[in-house]
């Protein structure tokens, strides 16, 4: 029987945890506010569906493996870089501000209640964090002027560590025992340097697993996992409460060193820290006993509103005094300093722990906690909308743009956005178009667009307009796709040559295809040419070169071209005609533009088609292989001139590859001995025959003209070589 409740009491407490985080997330509120109340009504005072005490010592158990967890995956989503970077008045918030909240509420708890020194000091440690995880909802339903925002969100993510280590700390010396303050102090830190030292032990070794591949990869999420609680058990083992600083240390430590796979653990780590959030906050409000409210009555009521209107505000007036905002804005940054589940989380697990010890006044501590989680995150949180229009810090539809794709043309388009006046920001993982774009004072980042999280980068705050003009037209439809799930009210934009959409991609594709017949990819790819644009002033009656017009700006609007609709007078971004530049109809991307060592056809082909691969994951390339030799034995795919096309089909591509290879060494052919130089390989879908025999035409038309093959062998590096290829 008592089996049965504990099964009940765990199964109502996950399935309500993850009832209520969508529910939230539908009616657009903070979680924690649904969690909380949930909670309670579920708990045994009033539904009486789940019972914590069912779940007997387990309940220790569940909270401190929950939280060892959510600690762990925040040191590895912790971007150390904000550390580096974040501005004075953010510095100032977390090191004078963090000061400026421990103490003050220190005093205030014990001026009202007269606790010992070191509890007092205890207690208002857990009140340091903010969270991500109510800032970030609450920033999201109201659009701030973007240092406020920026303020804001940087304390949410970075402050979260500092506060669970100044109250691990804390806690470390309340639970020292002993008869004298040496001893108390020697306990306090053998804990530490057993959290520390376990926990570079086990950061080390998970980097190691990662960087090294010492498991599959599809194993690398659940031995992260496995790594994280034994390191947590094994430091709780030798030294009684040292797990959590050890696991924070270790996730610390695995998310600085950012080894590879790190991204898809994050992601992993993230839906379970959501999980188990859910879970916990449902167990927790569940097991809060009310009648303690009220036994502490107004003096409680008279530590929060202190907390509240005192302690923030005397943080945010102290720690940004010498900053460059305003007034208004300082109040608005007073007003806002809503708690979230690391506060929460802490809080049960600690009291839980001090009243084993017995501890006479350990129940304040989930008492105090959440009475100031349930003051910032309602009161301030649904006010703050209508105090931040009183105080004038709002600002309209968000107007900055994302461009992905840092090669000249996307720079370009960024210059001309940037000097209407609009926050603009690069996205590419191309190190070195992000340097050039840095160079040339444009905000960009080395980055994926498919991975990013923008809530971790301030500098994407105020998107209103998503542009995705990479050479690879799936991919500009899969980050549309994305980023419309991520980005509230934005405007997508994305380039794909022709518009050629399959019937299957048109129904799943959102954003907008815009310049379908600008073929712009010569602008996409590495290369010093200078893309010949032009700005020139149009008025709205005045004829202009619609087909060359990239964007156009008028009435405090931006707007892709070709066509726009306006009264008023209009500045646009055009690319001019030229002679010099043919762009090509071939399926070529730079990346498939090789010089190689290899000596012979087999091994070329072999490696022209692990650049296919890449592309499609799902290429058979050893039975490619074959077909190509098989091929190559009846009919030589020699062309004359030393160029050879070899070309077969697959079934698992959906569009023509065109790869390009210039041995370093001429290659004899098969048949005639006859000297190879240069291999055109292409592979385009089995239902595709027509398409495949056009571009077969295309290459042999090129290769015709004597002007087209002196350029291709003149070509010293890849960068001339693709240009050739384009330009027929």
């Amino acid at each position: 029987m008592v089996q049965h409740h504990t099964l009940v009491t765990f199964t109502a407490a996950a399935t309500l945890g993850v009832f209520f985080l969508v529910l939230a997330n539908r009616l657009k509120v903070s979680a924690i506010v649904v969690l909380l109340i949930g909670g309670i009504l579920a708990g045994p005072d009033f539904l009486g569906l789940v019972n914590p005490e069912d779940l007997g010592g387990g309940l220790n158990v569940i909270i401190s493996l929950a939280v060892g967890i959510i600690l762990f995956e925040g040191g590895l989503t912790l971007d150390i870089k904000g550390y580096r970077q974040v501005s004075r008045e953010i510095w100032g918030v977390l090191t004078t501000g963090v000061l400026v909240t421990w103490l003050s509420t220190t005093v205030f708890i014990k001026l009202v209640f007269g606790f010992a020194w070191d509890f007092c000091l205890f207690s208002a440690s857990l009140i340091i964090v903010t969270g991500p995880t109510v800032i970030g909802p609450l920033l999201q339903r109201i659009r701030v002027k973007k240092n406020l925002h920026s303020i804001l969100h940087w304390e949410g993510v970075l402050i979260d560590p500092i506060g669970v280590f100044v109250a691990l700390l804390c806690y470390e010396y309340m639970a020292s025992t002993g008869d004298s303050s040496q001893l108390i102090l020697g306990d306090f830190l053998l804990r530490f340097a057993v959290g520390l030292s376990l926990g570079v032990v086990f950061g080390q070794l998970i980097y190691l697993i990662l960087q090294r591949n010492w498991v599959e990869k599809e194993y690398f999420n659940i031995t992260v996992l496995v790594c994280a609680i034994t390191n947590f058990a094994l430091a709780d083992t030798i030294v009684a409460e040292s797990g959590l600083l050890s696991v924070t240390v270790a996730g610390l430590m695995v998310g600085y060193r950012k080894p590879p796979g790190l991204a898809s653990i994050v992601t992993y780590k993230v839906e379970l820290k959501d999980f188990l959030i859910g879970l916990l906050f449902v167990l927790l409000a569940a097991k809060l006993e009310l009648s303690k409210f009220t036994d502490y009555g107004v003096n409680l009521i008279w530590v929060l509103l202190a907390v509240m209107f005192i302690a923030r505000p005397l943080n945010i007036f102290l720690s940004i005094r010498k900053s460059i905002i305003t007034f208004r804005e300082k109040l608005f940054l007073s007003w806002i300093a809503p708690r979230g589940i690391v506060a929460a989380s802490m809080a049960s697990i600690f009291a839980l722990r001090l009243s084993e010890k017995g501890y006479e006044h350990a129940g304040f501590l989930e008492t105090f906690v959440y009475s100031v989680i349930a003051g910032t995150v309602i009161f301030q949180g649904f006010t703050a909308k209508w105090v931040g229009h009183l105080l004038g810090v709002l600002v309209p539809k968000p107007t900055g743009w994302i461009i992905v794709g840092a090669h000249r043309l996307g720079r370009a388009l960024a210059h001309f956005i940037a000097d209407q006046g609009y926050s603009v920001v690069l996205l590419d993982t191309n190190a070195r178009e992000v340097r050039q774009a840095v160079r040339e004072g444009l905000s960009a980042l080395c980055e994926d667009a498919m991975s990013i999280d923008p809530d971790q980068h301030s500098e994407l705050y105020g998107t209103g307009h998503f542009l995705a003009i990479t050479s690879n037209e799936d991919l500009n439809r899969l980050v549309c796709q994305r980023w419309h799930s991520m980005v509230r009210d934005a405007t997508l934009y994305r380039w794909e040559k022709d518009g050629r959409e399959k019937e299957v991609a048109k129904r799943l594709s959102v954003g907008e295809n815009i310049w379908k017949e600008g073929r712009l990819e010569h602008w996409m790819a590495p290369d010093e040419d200078q893309i010949p644009l032009q700005r020139i002033q149009v008025e709205p009656e005045q004829s202009y070169p619609a087909d060359n017009v990239l964007l156009a700006f008028s009435d405090n609007e931006i707007q892709p071209g070709p066509f726009w609709e306006s009264t008023s007078p209009a500045s646009l971004l055009i690319l001019k005609e030229t002679n010099t530049i043919q762009t090509s109809k071939l399926p070529i991307r730079r990346e498939f533009v090789i010089f190689s060592e290899r000596r012979d056809l087999e091994s070329l082909y072999a490696r022209m088609l692990e650049l296919a691969a890449k592309t499609v994951p799902g290429i058979d390339k050893r039975k490619l292989l074959g077909n190509l030799l098989e091929r190559e034995e009846e009919f030589t795919s020699l062309l004359g001139h030393g160029i050879s096309m070899p070309h077969t089909y697959s079934a698992v591509i959906e569009e023509p590859i065109l790869m390009v290879a210039r041995p370093k060494r001429p290659i004899p052919c098969i048949h005639t001995g006859t000297k190879i130089e240069l291999v055109f390989m292409l592979i385009s879908p089995e239902d595709e025959p027509t398409e495949h025999l056009t571009n077969i035409s295309q290459i042999a038309r090129l290769i015709s003209k004597e002007t087209g093959r002196n350029a291709l062998m003149a070509a010293e590096n890849q960068a001339e070589l693709f240009k050739a290829v384009i330009q027929g």
